[in-house]
């Protein structure tokens, strides 16, 4: 009796496929290394949800050729999480830019941009067709709504960058690891505008499917690549470290650095220097720059930008009540090197813009007398 010989079957993979497995296989490295690395909270979210849609991203794009005829909806769901990866970088390269600070909820109306592009180019993509059959929640006219809603996430992934165009300010702010910061940033705009860019040529034609699958795989494999190259030395050391240090109670000697610390904020407001950076506050007390860090959380539970930018907020409050000196003679003043910082800062912290503040101010004043 004679026995069919077993055979194995045959794996053949496109080179893109090849490249979203790469990329997805690096995006779940980035994660995973990220939720062992960073010590709060805070310093995980955002760049977890990045790389959490690139990996999805990437996972699709990998079952494109498999998948892809069995489900309707799968070309314009994965060209869809894909236009949604610029708003997620955004949120990256602020949080990157702030020293880790979490970004505003307003930073956060950012992913909303691509959500609505997706919806609305799949209802524009169905009042666009000919035929009265077609309606919106039908599985129709699937190209003239995959066309609308790359058109759309073109426009949307273009309108989340010009948003965040001042995410580069802070970097003037402070200059440890602003080098590191400076260019993961740099990296980031540069590969997602590529992205946008090559996504218009393959909608112009220009480019074809299979040539944008590759080109889009290899620039999110980019992405992944330059934030396991340096994303990990930006962020704060593993967990274990940080609650072998914040488990630490504070010696006689933090205290006494602590009090030089306020004497330099407080009294001698060294802040009003706008060169001034932590490797200067290091220099002062004598120590290292992560002691200096230490030392800062310890005492104010804040980031040192955190703690100048208010206490320069706070003494440009007095000049805007107290005197009637232009908004850039007072941005000098209290130590900032640029009015639209100066602007957005005072923005941030209080509300409104220096100007609107003052001319309340004075609206009060007319108003009691």
């Amino acid at each position: 009796m004679s026995r069919t010989p077993y055979t194995i079957p045959e794996f053949s993979f496109s080179l893109s496929e090849i490249f979203a497995l790469i990329g997805l296989v690096q995006a779940v490295a980035v994660i995973v290394y990220i939720l062992f690395r960073a010590g709060h909270v805070r310093h995980v979210v955002v760049p977890v949800f990045c790389f959490f849609v690139l990996g999805c991203v990437f996972l699709l794009d990998f079952g494109h050729s498999r998948l892809a005829h069995e489900f309707p909806l799968y070309p314009f769901v994965q060209n869809s999480l894909w236009l949604a990866v610029p708003a997620f970088s955004v949120l990256l390269i602020i949080q990157v830019a702030d020293l880790g600070a979490f970004p505003k909820a307003g930073y956060w109306l950012n992913l909303l941009v691509p959500l609505a592009a997706s919806i609305l180019g799949w209802v524009s993509g169905a009042l666009v067709l000919d035929h009265q059959s077609c309606q919106i929640f039908d599985y129709c006219g699937m190209d003239e709504r995959l066309q609308a809603g790359t058109v759309l996430g073109i426009m949307a992934g273009l309108v989340c960058f010009w948003i965040a165009r001042g995410s580069f300010e802070p970097l003037s702010e402070d200059k440890e690891t602003k080098g590191e910061r400076f260019w993961l940033i740099i990296s980031f705009i540069v590969m997602n505008l590529l992205f946008i860019f090559v996504t218009l040529l393959s909608v112009s034609g220009t480019v074809s499917g299979q040539a944008y699958f590759l080109l889009r795989d290899v620039l999110g494999v980019g992405m992944s690549y330059v934030a396991s190259t340096s994303l990990f030395r930006i962020y704060p050391p593993s967990i274990k470290l940080e609650k072998r240090e914040t488990a630490d109670k504070p010696s006689e000697e933090d205290f006494e650095l602590i009090r030089k610390l306020n004497q330099l904020l407080d009294l001698d407001k060294v802040y009003h220097e706008f060169s001034f950076s932590r490797s200067d506050l290091a220099r002062e007390l004598g120590i290292s720059e992560a002691r200096v860090s230490r030392l800062v959380s310890m005492a104010f539970e804040k980031s040192l930008p955190q703690v100048i930018n208010e206490r320069r907020i706070k003494d440009s409050l007095l000049l805007l009540d107290q005197t009637d000196a232009q908004i850039s003679v007072v941005a000098e003043q209290v130590g900032f090197n640029s009015v639209p910082t100066f602007n957005r800062v005072f923005k941030d912290n209080m509300g409104v813009s220096p100007s609107e503040y003052r001319l309340g101010n004075k609206n009060e004043s007319d108003c009691g007398k």
